[in-house]
């Protein structure tokens, strides 16, 4: 999927946590809410942790409201993949760079 996905992500980068991966498809008014849920969820663990988002192709907004909570949260991470691959494709690519 190298080709295919776009972002700076450093794949494989030092980290003992959590990884929590996420694809999603035109989902721009979900992303707010399931981030605020995921992470009120998280906190409670005690560890290291992130947020992996999988852009898998959206055509409305959800990448720009991705790169926003993104900028706020370094937690968050976002992989955007060129097109729509499908969610299995989008999960492995999340695995690939889950830390």
């Amino acid at each position: 999927m190298g080709s295919e996905a776009q972002g700076s992500l450093q794949a494989h980068a030092p980290f003992a946590g959590v990884s929590v991966v996420v694809p999603v498809f035109n989902e721009e008014e979900n992303i707010l809410p399931l981030y605020r849920a995921l992470t009120r969820v998280m906190e409670r663990l005690g560890r290291r942790w992130e947020l992996l988002f999988v852009d898998d192709g959206s055509t409305d907004a959800t990448y720009q409201v991705l790169q926003q909570v993104q900028r706020q949260d370094a937690r968050v991470r976002v992989l955007c993949l060129r097109r729509n691959f499908g969610q299995t494709a989008a999960l492995a690519a999340g695995f690939d760079y889950a830390r």
